[in-house]
């Protein structure tokens, strides 16, 4: 059996650069001028891309080092390199404790990992935004094994210190949008 990054390599495998995408969900929604964020899961780097020209610091990071390397092929074409950390690394061993509490931005586009959820809100600044978009089995006729069940993001992430901006789920996807009130304590 192959592993994510073995997966995610043979699906990259001859990809050309893509461009700047803004995240699912935030149009509409007040960000930070700047600061740091972080993109997880990011793939060929769409958002990465999209974060680094708007004047965020990015941190990319992704298990696929074709995805990394197509990234940062793709930002040193857009003058943008020196905005963008794009770093392999495997999600199952968590997210960067550097980055904890520090993120203006947290995307996290298409990547479902419950057991991230909390850190994806604790990687998130006071007043930053962080917005995460799934598989969804509403609205979908087959759903697989990545999808998440109805109102999975809403309450795993809704109950922790974020103000729920947006919380939208249809066609197989859900997104939620939030804003960062404080840092959580833990028990």
């Amino acid at each position: 059996m192959l592993g994510d990054a073995e997966r995610w390599d043979a699906r990259y495998a001859g990809r050309s650069a893509v461009e700047p995408s803004q995240p699912s969900g935030l149009d509409g929604i007040s960000l930070p001028a700047a600061g740091l964020s972080l993109d997880v899961a990011c793939g060929l780097g769409e958002q990465s891309l999209w974060a680094a020209a708007r004047g965020f610091e990015v941190v990319a990071l992704d298990a696929s080092p074709i995805a990394i390397a197509a990234l940062r092929s793709a930002a040193s074409e857009r003058g943008l390199a020196d905005r963008i950390d794009a770093r392999v690394v495997d999600l199952d061993d968590g997210l960067p404790v550097e980055l904890t509490g520090r993120c203006a931005l947290v995307i996290c586009q298409r990547f479902r990992d419950p057991r991230l959820y909390g850190a994806l809100v604790d990687t998130t600044a006071p007043g930053g935004v962080l917005v995460v978009t799934v598989l969804s089995v509403v609205g979908t006729a087959a759903p697989g094994e990545f999808h998440a069940p109805r109102g999975e993001l809403a309450a795993a992430i809704g109950t922790l210190d974020i103000e729920v901006l947006r919380d939208v789920e249809g066609d197989g996807v859900a997104t939620l949008v939030g804003r960062r009130l404080s840092p959580r304590t833990r028990t």
